[in-house]
């Protein structure tokens, strides 16, 4: 009889703290767990990057300094191509899903190239395998970017100016005294279309890949010659186009 009234009574006393328990968590808000802000690509950002680049250079007007008035003008198509090491630096605006930007980039490279024509009396060059060449040391690009954003991925197309440092070395292999050489250095400006991914691997730091179609356009080049200083300097016209992949990372503030 004792042990029946002792086990109720424990039995009363568990019920009681179990109801009143459940009376608290009854009273107590429920509180959700907080929800992750979406990811926003705006704000400023640098970057480094590398690349490889090849392209086209078509001389025309071209002829021997030497016989301008008897050797018709002949044209030197030939190919480029090198390595490109570089920065950028832009400003992303994201609305919604859409991703509006601004970016330069500048890198320098070593994207060079020869070729040579025979002038039917001495073989002579425009960017010749020897003393004859065409380089890009530096190219750059000033750009509009245009993207859609899903959440840490971003697809993006870029279009606006370009300019390259280029140097052009014209010579001929003719035996002393009608050997001949000059250089022209100079900038050039052309314009750019190119798209690319980019993806935000942490809050800040991004990695893309893009493409770039570079036009440089058409213009003139003078070469004066030497030491055969009585060779007339004379103009040729030089067509150059680049197309370049890029490999970067980006940090932004």
């Amino acid at each position: 009889m004792r042990r029946s009234l002792l086990v109720t009574n424990i039995l009363a006393v568990l019920m009681a703290g179990g109801a009143a328990q459940a009376a608290d968590l009854a009273m107590k808000p429920v509180t959700k767990a907080p929800v992750a802000a979406p990811f926003s690509w705006t704000g400023f950002y640098i970057g480094a990057q590398a690349g490889y680049g090849w392209g086209q250079n078509d001389f025309s007007n071209s002829f021997d300094p030497l016989n301008p008035s008897t050797i018709s003008p002949v044209d030197a198509e030939y190919s480029t191509d090198g390595w490109m090491l570089g920065g950028q630096v832009g400003y992303n605006w994201q609305i919604n899903n859409i991703v509006l930007g601004v970016e330069a980039d500048a890198v320098w490279s070593d994207i060079s190239g020869s070729g040579s024509y025979y002038n039917g009396i001495a073989p002579s060059c425009i960017q010749s395998n020897d003393a004859c060449t065409s380089k890009i040391d530096a190219l750059g690009t000033i750009t509009a970017r245009l993207g859609v954003a899903y959440d840490r991925i971003l697809l993006y197309a870029k279009g606006g100016a370009a300019w390259a440092t280029t140097s052009h070395t014209a010579g001929s292999t003719a035996p002393a005294p009608f050997g001949y050489s000059a250089t022209a250095d100079s900038t050039r400006w052309g314009w750019t279309l190119g798209a690319g991914v980019e993806w935000a691997f942490f809050n800040n730091w991004s990695a893309k890949i893009e493409y770039n179609y570079i036009d440089l356009g058409s213009s003139d080049v003078t070469f004066a010659f030497v030491p055969n200083t009585f060779i007339n300097p004379y103009v040729a016209t030089v067509d150059q186009t680049v197309q370049a992949v890029k490999f970067g990372i980006n940090y932004r503030f």
